[in-house]
């Protein structure tokens, strides 16, 4: 039995075999050939990498970990916090389903490279997002960002 690319070390139930059905879709639409391993968490252990990782004490929705390495080893890892995720689709209004497929995708492009700090890049990496969204058949907001940083930035 082949193991998933995605493991869920929380206790939310998520349906891990559709989502593990729309990473392939998402992995075939970015030409992603090399394995990428996408670990969903709770708050306590994304605060605790984005702190190791990132020298951030605060929790975030997703952080990604590129290998550096060639072909054909991994590209990299994900990791993605489901309460998170949760909040942010409450606020949008979409199901959970919908918002974790747009952290997989966002993760997908930064281990492909793609950086959202400056606008430029921020607007090409939303056009990615959204392209890869319509091609797999599930819409990703326009102008998809972290949401919830938006509103703490803004409080």
């Amino acid at each position: 039995m082949k193991e998933s690319p995605i493991q869920n070390a929380t206790s939310f139930a998520i349906d891990l075999d559709k989502l593990t059905g729309t990473f392939n879709l998402i992995k075939m639409v970015l030409d992603i050939n090399r394995p990428v391993a996408v670990q969903l968490v709770d708050s306590y252990v994304m605060v605790r990498l984005n702190t190791s990782f990132r020298g951030c004490p605060e929790n975030t929705d997703v952080l990604t970990f590129p290998s550096g390495l060639d072909d054909p080893l991994p590209l990299g890892d994900i990791a993605i916090c489901v309460p998170y995720a949760i909040d942010q689709s409450s606020v949008r209004k979409v199901p959970l389903n919908n918002e974790l497929t747009a952290l997989i995708v966002h993760g997908c492009l930064h281990l492909l490279g793609y950086d959202d700090i400056f606008d430029e890049d921020r607007i090409a990496m939303q056009q990615k997002m959204n392209e890869v969204g319509e091609q797999i058949g599930i819409p990703i907001e326009g102008e998809w960002t972290s949401i919830l940083h938006q509103d703490s930035e803004h409080q």
